[in-house]
């Protein structure tokens, strides 16, 4: 549809480009021409020769113009017509021939037409050229169309309730890999996101039934020693035991609290085993790079915030680390500062030491108690200025693991704020050896 609007705005702007306007130019040279020769005749006593002849009496006269449609005059006596009918030529199809005459002579004109059968041909020349121009980008659009919606749109469409299947579970079903350069690396990369889903299904399936299998031995294997402690205890309170006895059973309540303080110690080191699992792709990398990213990711979200955010000054500098990885502990420490600190102001300072390269994240507004820095890059902990706010409590721990795999430390400080109404700030810091 949108094509033959094109096709006939077009022709219509052709024919509009080329119609031009009925002005009766060269009938107005004409009668220029005639009244000329009539002057001409009236000055000299004899007819003007040829076009030049008049156009130099036209100038002379203080007219100076020249004649655009009229390209020849040619002039004979009264009696001579035969002859100017004979020397004419062939004239083309724009090109037209009138006789005048005056009371002595007589005058062949030959003009052209101000519109005429040329520039007609050269209409219908460019209508075919532009029209056939527009017919082959039509063949191109039908056929890109075409291409694409077999090549695009059609695979998309059968890929388009993947997701929503996948978030609803459906992660036995492999999905139809695809030679196509479009979607066969989608494809794969999809089957490929199905399968870690599915084996960290399976990996959480396990880890539950660990843990309930867990819980069960270990509550099984506390109630034999607290049993015996139950025992041990009522027998001594009610006097049934005396003398060595209460001694021996004294000890063996020690050794049945020993024991079950080695269950506890299983049971603590279970929780405190790594929940999640890391790899990092060490590479050298220029400092500038990873700051850029970081830069371009939140300039216009504390922009939208009204944060004032900063970066401060460094030399770029090479250094080896997991780009990506450092990034995301970079953007986990920035996310908290805006979730917890007073949105006022965030800044990064970055110093370099001999042997390590340490970048300082800060933020105004902590209401962290100082006592607790000890436990914030903890699995699960939350501290006391968390408040109602959500949050897993995982991601300084992530933090705190990745810096380790990195060969990198953190740790964070609390700073006292300078002035009456300053509040504190919050700083976590990353070390990255050299």
């Amino acid at each position: 549809m949108l094509f033959i609007i094109l096709f006939a705005a077009v022709n219509v702007l052709i024919t509009s480009s080329f119609r031009q306007k009925d002005d009766n130019s060269h009938n107005i040279e004409i009668n220029r021409a005639k009244h000329l020769i009539i002057e001409y005749e009236k000055e000299n006593g004899v007819a003007a020769e040829n076009l030049s002849a008049l156009v130099s009496f036209s100038m002379k006269s203080g007219g100076g113009e020249s004649f655009e449609y009229i390209y020849s005059i040619v002039s004979a006596e009264a009696g001579g017509a035969d002859k100017l009918i004979n020397d004419n030529e062939l004239l083309s199809e724009d090109e037209k021939t009138l006789y005048y005459k005056t009371e002595s002579y007589i005058y062949r004109i030959d003009y052209r037409l101000t519109k005429g059968t040329r520039i007609e041909k050269l209409e219908l020349k460019v209508r075919l050229i532009v029209n056939t121009v527009l017919g082959i980008a039509l063949l191109i659009a039908v056929f890109t169309i075409i291409y694409y919606r077999r090549k695009l749109v059609r695979p998309f469409m059968r890929l388009a309730g993947l997701p929503e299947e996948i978030a609803k579970g459906g992660l036995v079903k492999d999905i139809p890999e695809s030679q196509d350069k479009y979607f066969g690396k989608f494809t794969w990369g999809m089957n490929m996101l199905r399968e870690q889903l599915e084996d960290t299904k399976a990996k959480n399936l396990q880890l539950e039934r660990d843990k309930k299998v867990l819980l069960m031995s270990l509550s099984h294997d506390i109630k034999t020693p607290l049993n015996a402690i139950s025992l041990y205890s009522k027998a001594i309170s009610k006097g049934l035991y005396s003398g060595d006895k209460v001694i021996s059973s004294a000890e063996s309540i020690q050794d049945k609290v020993m024991e079950i303080e080695d269950y506890m110690k299983r049971i603590v080191n279970a929780s405190n085993e790594d929940i999640i699992e890391f790899n990092v792709n060490m590479q050298d990398v220029y400092l500038n790079d990873l700051m850029e990213r970081v830069s371009d990711y939140y300039n216009d979200k504390m922009k939208l915030k009204s944060v004032d955010f900063s970066i401060g000054s460094f030399s770029n500098k090479l250094i080896r680390t997991d780009p990506d990885r450092l990034v995301e502990v970079i953007q986990n420490i920035i996310e908290n500062a805006l979730k917890y600190g007073d949105g006022k102001k965030i800044w990064i300072d970055i110093n370099e030491e001999s042997s390590y390269l340490r970048i300082d994240i800060k933020n105004t507004g902590c209401t962290l108690a100082k006592h607790e820095l000890a436990n914030i890059f903890e699995s699960f902990y939350r501290g006391t200025n968390t408040k109602k706010k959500e949050g897993s409590g995982l991601g300084l721990y992530i933090c705190r693991r990745l810096m380790t795999l990195m060969d990198g430390e953190i740790h964070a400080d609390i700073i006292s704020g300078e002035g009456k109404d300053a509040s504190d700030i919050m700083c976590i810091t990353l070390e990255l050896h050299s």
